[in-house]
Formats: C-alpha cells, structure tokens, sequence
C-alpha cells in the first residue's frame, strides 16, 4: 500500500506530544506523519486554523496530493475549518472525540471565570450554542467517538454515552461521515487499539484510485 501523507492536531490545551502514539502507529503502517503544534489556549478555532494554514499548506505542496488530517477533540474542529477553507487540502478528515455538536463540558466551565482564564477563547467556540459557526468541508470524514466516562464531575451534565467530556451523540456530524464508538475516555481515545484500527482504515480507503499518495 502506498503512503500517504497524514496530519495530526491535537486537543485543547495539549501538545502534539499527546499524539505520539498514534504518529507511531500510522509511521509503521508506512505513512509519513506530520505533528503540529498550535496555541490552543490562546485562540479561538478559526485564529487557530490561521495559525496552522501556512505550516498545512507547506506539508501539502510537499506531498503533492491531498493530504489526511486527523483531529483529536477540539483539533477535529481546527481541522474542520483547514479543510473547508481549502477544498484541495484533504483527501478525507478523522476526528476522534471531537464535539461537533458542542460539548456540554464546555457549557459548563465556561460559565466560570477561572475557566475561561484557563482555557481561553476556543472554550467559547466549543460551547453547543456556537457549534453552527464551524464549516462543514467536502472531503470524506469519519468520526470516532468514546464511550468510557472515568471522569465524575460530568457524568450527570453529559447525555449517555459519553467519554466523560464529550457524547456520543454530539461527536456525530450527521454528514454521513464514517462512523465507529470505541470504549474508551476522552482524554486517551487518540491510543486506543481500536481507535488507531478505524484512522489506518479510514486513511487505506482514501488512497488516491491511481495508487498516488502524499
């Protein structure tokens, strides 16, 4: 099978450190991946998707067909916008735990100071009254969402099922996007066998029909 060239952005408040495994795990399977770094707390979504367009950009011009892009919770967002602004950017789009419903967690924190403080302008973005704002690109998609809630303080503010940040059915685009729930939480859904299984799926049935790839 031939490479292709897979882009991965991680979460809210977490590095592309938070990604590694995943990046391994698709590097085996002969991919080539990119880990990008943004400021996810000082931006909101689409200043983030600004941010990262010239680095996205590069690595698409480099691979010279379009590329994947993987988005772990709020980095599926980011990537929503990267993919729409660009109709040539993405051969398909995986998001893995990402609320494109709006996350009831973010409701919650965000009616607090020292949580928007935390946080910044992207937890007003990721509220499910702000979910309409964030385009919907044309390229295929697949969602995959988590269904283990280790997390306490959520549990009764979250439809069931949920990760315990996000609910299954907020991580539901309804574009007929593909579709997998993994039983796993939020915060490592991006490491879970079953998870890493559905993304190689996902970027396998991407592969350009003449066997090209970036």
């Amino acid at each position: 099978m031939p490479p292709m060239t897979v882009v991965l952005l991680h979460g809210l408040g977490r590095t592309r450190r938070s990604m590694a495994r995943l990046a391994s795990r698709l590097a085996a399977a002969g991919h080539r991946v990119e880990t990008l770094d943004y400021p996810s707390r000082r931006l909101g979504l689409a200043a983030c998707a600004v941010h990262l367009q010239p680095a996205v950009a590069a690595i698409r011009a480099r691979a010279g067909v379009p590329i994947v892009l993987v988005g772990h919770s709020m980095g599926g967002l980011v990537a929503r916008h990267l993919a729409a602004a660009d109709p040539a950017l993405a051969a398909g789009l995986v998001m893995l735990g990402t609320p494109n419903r709006g996350s009831e967690a973010a409701d919650c924190v965000s009616t607090f100071r020292l949580g928007r403080a935390v946080f910044g302008p992207a937890l007003g973005d990721l509220r499910t009254d702000a979910a309409g704002a964030i385009p919907v690109p044309a390229c295929p998609m697949a969602a995959i969402a988590g269904t283990r809630a280790p997390i306490p303080l959520f549990r009764t503010r979250i439809p069931r099922p949920h990760d315990g940040l996000v609910s299954v059915e907020s991580a539901r685009l309804g574009t007929g996007e593909r579709w997998h729930a993994v039983p796993a939480h939020h915060t490592w859904l991006m490491n879970h066998p079953d998870t890493m299984a559905a993304v190689l799926e996902a970027v396998a049935s991407w592969l350009p029909s003449d066997g090209r790839a970036g």
